[in-house]
């Protein structure tokens, strides 16, 4: 008798352990392993847009952009949505060595109607939706026209602190915008349409 109920015991056992498995596995949810949507807002005090413009690889200039607000949500590097805003106001020239009057002179001249005719448009919009194979899905809304482009960048995110980083090109020439028109007296003095820009975003937690 004793021996038929440690046998009867041990069948128990095996029948708990294999239909019940691990407790804790049990217990664990889907949801549980997959990080939590947080909701980050621009810092953008420590955030950055910097741009190159060229007629060639020699003859170029420099400057930069500020976000004026952003606001950004996202499961890790999954479900990324969000949309920022650029001041087209805060254009900067930085070439090195080129005299102030003359990078106030260029300022003006890529603000008027020729290039990004900023007293019209001040803004630029930058719609955010997906992240995937380290490309970031953006359309962005220049001069009141939408451009899509898939921009390379480096995300993180851990949970409390999200960055975007990267370097790009956009193509401005089906915006027909009058700068970037082929100069044909002077080809040589044609500005590309292409601009290379670099992004430095940093989002925290709200």
């Amino acid at each position: 008798m004793k021996k038929s109920f440690i046998a009867l015991s041990t069948v128990l056992s095996l029948v708990l352990v294999s239909c019940g498995g691990n407790p804790a596995s049990k217990n664990a949810s889907p949801s549980s392993t997959q990080a939590a949507e947080v909701k980050f807002g621009i810092d953008t005090s420590a955030s950055s847009l910097k741009w190159k413009g060229s007629k060639s690889e020699e003859d170029f200039h420099l400057g930069s952009m500020k976000f004026k607000s952003g606001s950004l949500t996202a499961q890790g590097t999954e479900n990324v949505k969000g949309e920022f805003v650029v001041d087209m106001n805060s254009i900067k020239v930085e070439d090195t060595g080129m005299p102030d009057d003359k990078k106030s002179y260029l300022k003006k001249h890529l603000s008027d109607k020729d290039y990004f005719d900023v007293s019209k448009f001040p803004e630029v919009t930058v719609k955010v939706n997906g992240y995937k194979d380290g490309k970031l899905s953006t359309v962005i809304n220049v001069l009141g026209k939408d451009l899509k482009q898939d921009i390379p960048v480096k995300m993180t995110n851990d949970g409390s602190k999200a960055t975007i980083s990267g370097q790009f090109e956009l193509d401005f020439k089906d915006l027909n915008i009058e700068g970037f028109k082929v100069n044909t007296e002077k080809p040589e003095e044609t500005i590309k349409s292409v601009v290379q820009y670099d992004l430095n975003l940093v989002l925290l937690k709200k």
